[in-house]
């Protein structure tokens, strides 16, 4: 995303600009929210800004949003739970694999440098870009100033964060992908993650969440999709393919989505202050046994590769991942490049087995196959083949 100047971060001008201060946002002073010198005490910039709040929807350190409870306390109170702010499911995998408690670990610098840079605010979804983008009022048309949004952006918010995988995913951006399916319908995140989900659950009372997809209010393609039997029976594929209890069941991606990306490395964790390395990355396609016990019903799952190492937290002095192999470092995944037609169902293949059971056993392959835990001499294995084991597919014996 293009960088902007630093005086479209926060100039308000123009209609947008008008249309805020005309706005019941705009109505209050700047120092309700930022805080700041009173009007007409100072002399100088720096005493104008002294004691200035640069995002007043953070959480404060007594745990509140005093810029927004005082009207939209429900929402605050919510996010108390949010996985945008909490980052919950980060700090779950740190504690699963270095088997250790985060909290008043030591190892807080380092993920508040790095990791939680992708925290969200308030301010960060319904005003500015992320930070994680480097802030400023967004460009949506035109200058958009300091207006509020009831619903983010897909392009200047919310794929501003989620851009190098869902973005370019539903964009159909990767070589060879079309746009998903709900995107070519114009269908925007907000169609099925609702507020409620972004928020946070209110009526959570777990210590934190350990991954995303606990979360109940997350979409569900049964949300939309009719799942009733006399809907899969009318279509052969669904009747054979989607049978829970049956030791078959499989996830609505795993036929489809379409290739996606694999990161093989964690971003250069090396120091708290650098940019991220998101790349290289392998695009790839890769069918599993279901390593979530969130999505369990499962039986056959689309997996994304976790560009975890041993040695990724080494930086923060966490130094020995001793739980490194508690956890698959191929995750269930839901790419959101979804189409009727992919490389597993193409229009008049002439059986599920000439267009997918019969795919080669390489990393060009369907399958997560035991192959795929090595280098490419074949002869040594990588870190984490042993976390994964349970999971790959078994090569077909010739009958």
């Amino acid at each position: 995303m293009p960088a902007l100047e630093a005086w479209e971060k926060v100039i308000i001008t123009g209609s947008n600009g008008d249309a805020f201060l005309n706005s019941v946002h705009g109505q209050m002073s700047c120092q309700t929210c930022h805080g700041g010198a009173a009007d007409y005490t100072f002399n100088t910039k720096d005493e104008a800004h002294e004691g200035m709040i640069h995002d007043p929807s953070a959480f404060d350190a007594a745990g509140g949003i005093p810029a927004c409870q005082g009207c939209h306390a429900s929402e605050v109170n919510a996010t108390a739970n949010s996985l945008h702010t909490n980052l919950w499911g980060e700090i779950a995998a740190v504690e699963t694999r270095g088997r250790c408690t985060f909290e008043g670990s030591g190892y807080e610098a380092g993920f508040e440098g790095k990791c939680a840079t992708c925290h969200t605010t308030c301010g960060q979804c319904h005003i500015s870009r992320p930070s994680s983008v480097g802030g400023g009022f967004p460009k949506i048309g035109s200058y958009y100033s300091h207006r509020f949004r009831a619903t983010p952006d897909m392009n200047e918010q919310c794929t501003a964060c989620h851009g190098s995988r869902v973005g370019t995913d539903y964009k159909g951006e990767l070589e060879g992908n079309q746009p998903d399916v709900h995107r070519t319908r114009g269908y925007k995140c907000e169609f099925c993650h609702t507020k409620d989900e972004i928020h946070g659950d209110g009526q959570y009372t777990g210590d934190h969440y350990d991954h995303r997809y606990e979360v109940a209010s997350m979409p569900r393609c049964e949300n939309c999709h009719d799942t009733s039997a006399a809907a899969f029976t009318a279509i052969s594929y669904h009747a054979m393919h989607v049978d829970p209890g049956s030791g078959r069941n499989l996830q609505c991606q795993v036929c489809h989505s379409q290739s996606y990306k694999n990161c093989t490395n964690c971003h250069n964790l090396a120091a708290t202050t650098e940019k991220y390395d998101i790349e290289p990355s392998v695009i790839q396609f890769k069918i599993a046994r279901n390593p979530s016990e969130h999505r369990s019903e499962y039986d056959y799952v689309v997996v994304r590769h976790t560009p975890v190492d041993p040695g990724t937290f080494a930086d923060w002095g966490l130094t020995d991942l001793t739980g490194y192999l508690d956890r698959t470092t191929w995750q269930y995944s839901s790419p959101h490049n979804i189409l009727r037609r992919t490389d597993r169902t193409p229009e008049g293949a002439a059986s599920c087995g000439a267009a997918c059971h019969e795919t080669p056993d390489s990393p060009q392959g369907f399958y997560l196959r035991e192959s795929d835990l090595y280098l490419p001499d074949g002869v040594t294995q990588l870190p984490d083949h042993d976390a994964n084991l349970g999971i790959v597919i078994p090569p077909r014996t010739a009958k």
